[in-house]
């Protein structure tokens, strides 16, 4: 399988409870983020976690903000502030655009699936890779998706961004978590089983 026909499979997997799968990856998130200053989070599409929610329970909570603001080939990163509007790929977006310069502790990017090598399989856009690109550092980054998509095999390019945690909801339910988190150091198997080093699921 090459990274396209991946992309399509874990396209067409069957959401059954969009708003219960957020809510349940959203609490996990939160352990996440708690020792991060200024984070980078995305506006969802109807197929990704909804974290609208959490961006303003964290922005409650004295977090610096930042969303993607889509510009040519990649985005630049903006304050989130409201009003948003709805642009390019159906994206909400804040109307004043403004470029900051703030360094990023964390950053939290959708996925369409993970490979054997914990890389990003995206839309195949490629925006995400060009912005990280351009970082001089280099920040925490997670994965975040509604239902596991993982291949056993390596599907990703050299460019290809590589998390260091992975959040998706638990369908097996494993000691009754609900959550499901990886960190880079798992061992990912298929169909639907997923084992770290220490075969249990990663603890955060």
């Amino acid at each position: 399988m090459d990274k396209n026909s991946f992309r399509k499979v874990c396209l067409n997997q069957k959401i059954v409870n969009r708003y219960y799968y957020s809510k349940t990856i959203s609490k996990s998130l939160l352990k996440i983020v708690k020792n991060y200053k200024n984070i980078l989070l995305f506006m969802p599409l109807e197929n990704e976690v909804n974290i609208k929610d959490l961006i303003h329970r964290l922005k409650f909570k004295g977090k610096n903000i930042f969303i993607p603001f889509m510009q040519d080939l990649s985005f630049k990163m903006v304050k989130y502030h409201l009003p948003l509007t709805k642009k390019k790929f159906n994206i909400l977006e804040p109307k004043r655009a403004n470029k900051t310069l703030q360094k990023i502790d964390l950053a939290i990017v959708p996925v369409v699936g993970v490979d054997s090598s914990f890389k990003r399989v995206g839309f195949g856009k490629g925006m995400y890779d060009r912005f990280f690109e351009t970082l001089p550092y280099k920040p925490k980054i997670v994965f975040l998706q509604l239902k596991p998509c993982f291949s056993k095999q390596k599907l990703t390019d050299k460019y290809d961004i590589r998390a260091d945690y992975y959040v998706s909801f638990n369908i097996r339910r494993k000691n009754n978590d609900d959550s499901l988190v990886f960190s880079s150091g798992d061992i990912i198997h298929s169909r639907g089983i997923y084992i770290s080093k220490k075969d249990r699921f990663f603890k955060i």
